[in-house]
């Protein structure tokens, strides 16, 4: 009976099987061919192109349609498996446009997306394509920004703003030492000269939504603007009298904080003409 027992514990036991059964598996699903996985799984996709790698890690050049020269870039990941001890996907990235260089985390769950410690720099290059607005050559500096965006709708009789669509936390801060900026408008060009200032970001809930706040202040900390954007990806802008005394050509009278031009618009809506 002794010799019995001591062969069978030298038997490896069905758990450890399995063990290593799940072990490779997930090995196997990580050295999976990100390029593979693209085409399978969002085929028709027009902004990813020339995938490399794999799950784990790998790279991605991509391509927006902002304006007539698409804003290219590359993108690298590096999965950081840990996340999904809380049901998320995470990965390390850094983003590269030009001269515009992005570090930070990217967290993915069944309903919601996040960015943790966002930190770099967007080159006038990027902005050029995004805007079509004379800039000056000063880059607008990143730092440790943190966004989560979360789809859903609130529970009816629930006063809970959790399950809300839309930013439901945001922080960190843009930075801009600003300079002369040329907008078209009506066929001319009119011209600011933008301060330094920085953009505080928030959230904030109006009209049973969430949204992202950005609150633009100079460096006395004194306001020069707001701007609002919600689930729907629609920005409010609001600018006050403070900001647009830089501008030569205006001629309104008010108190500094108030505000004097109110716009609103889709973001990004470029996105949508291709």
């Amino acid at each position: 009976m002794p010799q019995i027992s001591a062969s069978s514990h030298k038997r490896p036991r069905k758990l450890w099987w399995l063990v290593g059964l799940i072990l490779f598996a997930l090995f196997a699903v990580l050295q999976m061919p990100a390029a593979w996985l693209l085409e399978k799984y969002a085929p028709d996709t027009p902004y990813v192109q020339h995938v490399s790698g794999n799950i784990w890690q790998g790279s991605a050049i991509w391509q927006m349609p902002l304006s007539a020269t698409p804003l290219t870039g590359m993108a690298e990941w590096s999965w950081q498996p840990w996340h999904l001890l809380f049901g998320k996907l995470g990965a390390e990235v850094n983003i590269n446009s030009e001269q515009t260089r992005l570090t930070g985390q990217v967290k993915i769950g069944l309903s919601s997306w996040q960015i943790d410690d966002l930190s770099g720099n967007i080159a006038p290059e990027t902005l050029a394509s995004v805007v079509d607005w004379q800039l000056p050559n000063t880059p607008i500096q990143v730092n440790n920004v943190s966004l989560k965006r979360q789809s859903g709708s609130q529970e009816e009789g629930s006063d809970s703003d959790k399950n809300l669509s839309g930013f439901s936390q945001a922080d960190g801060q843009l930075t801009w030492v600003g300079g002369e900026v040329g907008y078209p408008s009506g066929g001319k060009v009119f011209y600011i000269t933008m301060p330094a200032l920085r953009a505080e970001l928030s959230t904030e809930q109006k009209s049973n939504k969430n949204l992202l706040h950005i609150n633009l202040l100079n460096n006395q900390d004194k306001r020069l603007g707001d701007l609002y954007l919600d689930g729907d990806n629609m920005l409010d802008v609001s600018l006050t009298q403070r900001l647009l005394e830089n501008m030569p050509e205006y001629k309104g009278q008010a108190p500094q904080d108030t505000p004097v031009v109110s716009v609103r618009q889709p973001l990004l809506n470029g996105l949508g003409t291709r």
